[in-house]
């Protein structure tokens, strides 16, 4: 069995030629993708209550499946799981902006010296991230928006388009998209993200057309 993209298009575009009689004008060629169960991802933040529980938030939706989350300092055994469960992205959060900085300096230099090899999504207290990305030197490290800026307040969007951004990179060229770039306009998000915006987009509505109002949406993957 083979994972490349390319054979499951031309079987779908083959099929839709076979029931139309031929293949329609496309004026959009739009894709989504996802990975076998969801790239593997861990959080690690200051509290699990708070920082960590935001970064988890910024996992879901964004095509990551959670395998570990971490909280306050890395001891060296939760640097050596967090190595063995091999992520394919870690999100580093921990303090809010112009707050606690000293647990994810100390952290970004635990997972610096580490084996961890994954890129870093790194999404904490901004007064401490030029240290933290300089500690984590060596690894693809992506900077974004504080996922807490302040206490209790959550802005988990800009982290989740950083991990949906690692995502499609690893993931167009694990799976062949890369060889299938001609025939389509480009990769947007990962298959869950396209549920949830499809399903906002139903809720909401759009210009000129009013949604349903809440939703229950049920993927069975």
């Amino acid at each position: 069995m083979t994972s490349d993209i390319m054979v499951g298009m031309k079987a779908a575009l083959a099929d839709l030629e076979k029931r139309l009689g031929n293949l329609p004008r496309f004026k959009y060629r739009l894709a989504s993708s996802s990975a076998a169960g969801g790239l593997r991802m861990v959080t690690v933040g200051l509290v699990r209550e708070l920082t960590a529980e935001a970064a988890r938030r910024a996992a879901l939706g964004a095509g990551a499946r959670l395998v570990g989350t971490f909280a306050n300092r890395l001891t060296r055994a939760d640097v050596e799981h967090i190595v063995a469960l091999a992520p394919d992205i870690l999100l580093l959060a921990g303090g809010t902006d112009g707050g606690n900085s000293e647990v994810i300096l100390y952290n970004a230099a635990a997972l610096g010296s580490s084996a961890l090899v994954c890129p870093v999504v790194l999404a904490g207290n901004r007064n401490a991230a030029d240290e933290a990305a300089t500690l984590l030197a060596g690894r693809e490290v992506v900077r974004c928006d504080n996922v807490m800026p302040e206490f209790n307040v959550l802005d988990i969007e800009p982290a989740r388009t950083a991990v949906r951004r690692v995502f499609i990179e690893r993931i167009v060229h694990a799976k062949g998209i890369d060889r299938a770039q001609a025939e389509f306009d480009q990769v947007l998000m990962p298959t869950p993200a396209a549920v949830m915006e499809g399903a906002r987009l139903i809720a909401d509505g759009c210009e000129g057309i009013v949604g349903l109002g809440p939703l229950l949406v049920v993927d069975p993957g």
